[in-house]
């Protein structure tokens, strides 16, 4: 009976455990998208995948393929934003990341994104934002986030350079 009360109580936490970092994953994921993250990533994929068309000329490599292995983005992109959610794992909590996603969502947030001049209100609002525990986490944690952020770009776009040019072997086109 212990052991059955044990398993059902370890069973428990354990969803509950998985269910919060699912949470918090999908959390990060929202502010990586508003935040503008996700979007530069997506350009420097497009960007990669041009270059890759000029290296390649000598190979006249059909655009059919190229079609096939634009494919892979959605799946590159995927790794990239877990290996991000990894990054904010180890420098704000979950409540933290609502608070930026709340910001994000708000005029002064999306306005903060944009190329253009903030209002004297969103400048308040969000000088009010950067004075909460969650704004001076995010201060002091700039230094630590880049070197993450550069590591993971650096690692990701390298691993997705190697796949997609291993792909284009495996059909017979080399460099």
């Amino acid at each position: 009976m212990r052991t059955i009360f044990t398993l059902l109580l370890f069973l428990t936490f354990a969803s509950t455990s998985i269910a919060q970092t699912d949470d918090y994953s999908e959390a990060v994921k929202k502010c990586i998208q508003s935040n503008g993250t996700m979007a530069y990533y997506e350009n420097v994929m497009d960007d990669m995948y041009d270059m890759l068309k000029v290296q390649f000329t000598d190979e006249n490599v059909p655009d059919t393929v190229w079609t096939e292995v634009k494919k892979g983005k959605t799946t590159a992109m995927k790794e990239l934003a877990q290996m991000i959610v990894s990054a904010y794992r180890g420098h704000f909590t979950h409540q933290d990341v609502k608070n930026m996603n709340t910001l994000y969502a708000s005029k002064a947030g999306k306005a903060m994104f944009k190329n253009e001049a903030l209002s004297e209100g969103d400048k308040i609002i969000l000088n009010q934002f950067y004075e909460t525990e969650t704004g001076q986490k995010i201060l002091g944690s700039q230094d630590s986030m880049n070197a993450s952020m550069s590591k993971i770009a650096e690692i990701w776009s390298s691993d997705v350079y190697r796949g997609v040019i291993a792909q284009l072997s495996d059909k017979g086109y080399n460099l």
